[in-house]
């Protein structure tokens, strides 16, 4: 770290300056974070996926819990099984399959009904596809910046999160959700974020989707 710092700091700032104002040491302690981050991550190619998580308007919660699952570092039964955590392994939601990454998100009757519900209220088709198929498709298809992008990453993050949420509540408090009361919620997420943007009140998703 000595061989960078004094790239970061320079010969007469020696600490934090006793009696400014308390932004601008806060700036510059965030500035030096940035910049000593900058020197001591590894650099590697950007992802195809990573604007399907990190775009404008991304609900940060939503996102971390996008980004571990697509990184397949939830902490899913079959992988507490591979790290000798005793479990059973079986779907807490189904009670027939193994947990999995692919199945908590992409298989199970829950997800499809879920799913298919949300891409209805966009006037879209289902059609059953893998983890893999899901996430690669939402990449190549969800670009640019019009609001039916936009629309579609913040439900497909706010899925994800509801998922691993309803998976949680149902392990840990014994306590489960219908279809209809995760997409109502998941539809709030969406009029949260959008609520006071321009928006296209002519289609009837939109206005749906921003005003529910």
């Amino acid at each position: 770290m000595t061989d960078f710092l004094p790239e970061i700091i320079s010969l007469n700032q020696t600490a934090f300056i006793r009696g400014r104002n308390i932004i601008d040491n806060s700036l510059l302690a965030q500035e030096m974070t940035k910049e000593i981050w900058d020197k001591i991550r590894t650099q590697g190619h950007k992802v195809h996926w990573h604007r399907l998580i990190w775009y404008p308007m991304h609900l940060p919660k939503h996102s971390l819990i996008a980004w571990m699952t697509i990184l397949n570092r939830l902490p899913t039964s079959d992988r507490l099984q591979r790290m000798g955590i005793s479990t059973d392994g079986i779907c807490i939601n189904c009670r027939i399959y193994q947990e999995t990454r692919d199945h908590l998100f992409s298989q199970y009757s829950l997800v499809v009904e879920l799913w298919k519900s949300i891409l209805n209220l966009n006037g879209m088709n289902y059609t059953a596809l893998t983890w893999d198929e899901m996430v690669s498709r939402a990449s190549s298809t969800w670009k640019g910046k019009s609001l039916i992008t936009i629309i579609l990453k913040i439900l497909w993050n706010a899925f994800i999160y509801s998922l691993w949420q309803e998976r949680n509540r149902r392990m840990f408090q014994g306590r489960s959700r219908t279809v209809d009361i995760m997409l109502k919620e998941i539809i709030e997420v969406v009029s949260i974020m959008l609520r006071g943007k321009s928006i296209n009140r002519l289609d009837s998703a939109n206005f749906y989707l921003c005003n529910a």
